[in-house]
């Protein structure tokens, strides 16, 4: 069965599954609609990528789809009218593997460096200096963003220069990869850490670095050590419930504000989803997904339909950007691996979990019907990690298992083929492509590097691919992503593998209904359909009409979840017309 062939069939058990009537969803008790939106253009973002002149919403759910004529029908004396004036009504974007949490601290209790907002080195430098002069004594100073790949002029930093630059400060400096951070004496001293504390182990893993002597350099490698001197920063800054629970609702409007109404956190715990639970209890809420590294804490797919950790979560390599994938052919040699990276020549990283391991969770989470997100970027990764699962099937089948391959820029062919006939997922990091893809020929050569991402790749083989934007590791403007999977368009200026291209519509899916299958959400977000929930955003244009390299320009005027508004725009429509 080819992929369209799917989408429909999909699409037939869709209707069977809610009892729909046509273009409306039978069975309500009174047919009245709450709200109805009207004049303006309905991208369904069904199988045919159909478009409406109107919907009709009730209790949260898409009641009627299709023309304005039918779909007035169901306006009642207390329908709430909202006249789209000639915007675009469409589904709100499923970010199908992000960090909000972290992207949540980056905002709003870090300085931010990231390149997106700094390209130069000396630049970075300048806010450093800034930060650390008008920071209150003792105060501690993190910083997140850095990134001497692209922001040309910087040099990775030891524990003593830190010292010199911050000596009554704790300070910490994340990388913009979330993978690497750098933090001075007194920032380790409060964490606790010397140069005898052993590296941690388990699946977030990672290692302190010592220099020659025996003394800790400061570098802190993985999620683990980085966690580990975060953890008494957190402590002090989010002490107060409620200031934590405004910072979280300010993180979901902004998520709105960009598109987005439902989110993953890729490495939900504990903490992250009670505070979720709190804010949910207390203000309109993103609908979240999460996957999990300690995943044992909870069921799979325990939760309900605003909020629901669906599995686990996996590393089996680290990022590009710090020389950490796990390759079949090394990194070449040149100024920028050698000097910029710090890395040895023919470099390649090992796995950071063994094949043992892999295959341990792997067969726990199909024997559980546990779904699994595999972190994997390098080529030899994605090989561990199609073999590992492909293996597991055959001991424990799970037809319908939707495990995925988190980034996958190296993705070959032949991975894609067997990724297709496996049933396993891949999500993209299509930011790359813009921000990182002038030096990629240069980091892994001309070939790999125009193949950076291979979305058009995946779409011609058929696998189910999808976007995201990896939040913090960069901004969270879905528009933006569009236009780089359809052009293709470095910040300079170069077209990086143009053959990698795909379509206005198939970029759509892969932000909205594919996603939504990855996260066993099909059934209740991704397309504007009878019996969907009402999640939906009213945007300045329509991305099937306007210009390619005109898509990151759409504004999102407002976005609504359970048909419930959660964000408006100040130069938004009123909501009644």
């Amino acid at each position: 069965m080819d992929k369209r062939s799917l989408l429909i069939f999909r699409a037939a058990l869709l209707i069977l599954s809610a009892g729909w009537a046509g273009g409306v969803l039978a069975g309500a008790a009174d047919p009245a609609a709450d709200v109805i939106f009207h004049r303006g253009t309905v991208l369904t973002v069904d199988p045919f990528m159909t478009e409406a002149e109107a919907v009709a919403v009730k209790d949260g759910r898409i009641l009627a789809v299709g023309s304005a004529a039918d779909v007035l029908k169901y306006r009642g004396e207390a329908t709430r009218m909202i006249d789209l004036d000639g915007r675009t009504l469409m589904p709100g974007f499923v970010e199908g593997h992000s960090h909000p949490f972290m992207n949540m601290l980056v905002e709003n209790m870090a300085v931010d460096i990231r390149p997106v907002r700094y390209a130069r080195g000396p630049q970075v430098m300048d806010v450093i200096n800034a930060a650390v002069a008008r920071a209150a004594p003792g105060e501690e100073i993190v910083f997140f963003g850095w990134d001497p790949v692209i922001q040309s002029g910087l040099k990775n930093p030891t524990r003593r220069e830190l010292d010199a630059l911050a000596p009554h400060h704790s300070l910490l400096i994340i990388g913009n990869s979330g993978h690497v951070a750098f933090a001075n004496s007194r920032a380790l001293e409060a964490a606790g850490i010397t140069r005898d504390t052993p590296d941690p182990t388990g699946p977030m893993g990672g290692s302190f670095g010592h220099s020659e002597d025996g003394e800790l350099n400061g570098r802190l490698d993985q999620g683990d050590p980085i966690l580990a001197v975060m953890t008494p920063i957190l402590k002090n800054r989010l002490s107060d419930p409620q200031k934590a629970v405004e910072l979280v609702r300010k993180g979901w409007r902004q998520c709105a504000g960009n598109g987005i109404t439902t989110v993953d956190d890729s490495m939900i715990d504990e903490q992250y989803l009670h505070l979720y639970r709190e804010t949910a209890g207390l203000f309109p809420s993103l609908r979240i997904r999460g996957y999990a590294v300690h995943y044992k804490t909870w069921k799979p797919f325990e939760g309900d339909d605003l909020i629901k950790v669906n599995g686990a979560k996996v590393f089996v390599d680290g990022t590009p950007w710090t020389g950490t994938l796990f390759l079949t052919k090394p990194y070449p040699a040149n100024p920028l691996t050698l000097e910029v990276m710090e890395l040895p020549p023919d470099y390649i990283q090992k796995p950071y979990i063994s094949p043992a391991d892999l295959k341990t969770l792997v067969d726990d989470c199909l024997k559980e019907k546990r779904t699994l997100e595999i972190h994997a970027q390098g080529d030899a990764a994605i090989d561990m990690a199609l073999e590992t699962v492909e293996e597991g099937l055959e001991r424990y089948p799970w037809p319908d298992h939707r495990f995925r391959i988190a980034h996958a820029p190296m993705i070959r062919d032949d991975q894609l083929e067997r990724a297709k006939r496996l049933g396993v997922q891949i999500t993209f990091l299509m930011s790359h492509v813009k921000y990182w893809g002038d030096i990629l020929p240069t980091m892994v050569g001309e070939e790999r590097g125009r193949r950076w991402m291979p979305a058009g790749s995946a779409e011609r083989i058929g696998v189910n691919y999808a976007f995201h934007f990896d939040g913090p590791v960069a901004p969270n403007k879905p528009f933006s992503v569009l236009e780089t999977a359809v052009v293709r368009k470095t910040v300079g200026g170069r077209i990086l593998g143009p053959e990698e291209r795909v379509t206005i519509d198939e970029a759509i899916r892969a932000y909205t209904i594919n996603p939504a299958y990855q996260l066993f959400m099909e059934k209740e977000v991704g397309s504007l359909e009878p019996g969907k929930f009402a999640d939906m955003i009213i945007v300045s244009e329509n991305p099937r009409t306007i210009p390619p390299h005109q898509l990151s320009d759409i504004k999102v005027l407002a976005a609504y979840v359970n048909g419930a508004e959660i964000f408006r725009a100040p130069e938004a429509i009123p909501p009644n017309r």
